[in-house]
């Protein structure tokens, strides 16, 4: 898999995924829990999120994938929010994070998917250093 999408609605992760599978990403959904069950060696190249992932948890995508990072520290991300943090952006983003406006343009979304993935800064457990 190249992308992991992480979306409570299961209507908008579907709709993210297909677009990506159209354009030739191979693209999954998964709710938070599931993000966390899967195998280290299953790791994505890049996950899409949210930043608030709910109206009491504030700022839980962040925390989310911090805790992905201890488990699959090459992975890209694409922070997806309405309301950006602006004290947050530098400090997160770095090379491998990009952030998009709610509502996201599907043509705007695939193109910072493509540009992380072909950037070579992506990298799956499979495909990173540690896991030779």
């Amino acid at each position: 898999m190249d992308v992991l999408i992480i979306e409570r609605d299961e209507l908008v992760g579907d709709m993210l995924a297909e677009t990506l599978d159209v354009e030739g990403i191979s693209a999954e959904v998964a709710s938070d829990d599931e993000a966390f069950m899967l195998p280290v060696d299953d790791a994505p190249q890049l996950v899409i999120t949210g930043i608030n992932r709910g109206h009491d948890e504030d700022l839980r995508g962040l925390k989310l994938v911090t805790a992905m990072r201890r488990k699959w520290p090459q992975i890209c991300v694409i922070y997806l929010s309405a309301l950006w943090p602006v004290r947050l952006r530098h400090e997160m983003l770095g090379a491998r994070g990009r952030f998009l406006t709610k509502p996201v343009r599907l043509p705007q979304l695939v193109r910072t998917v493509r540009e992380l993935l072909q950037s070579g800064m992506c990298h799956s457990s499979a495909d990173s250093p540690k896991s030779r």
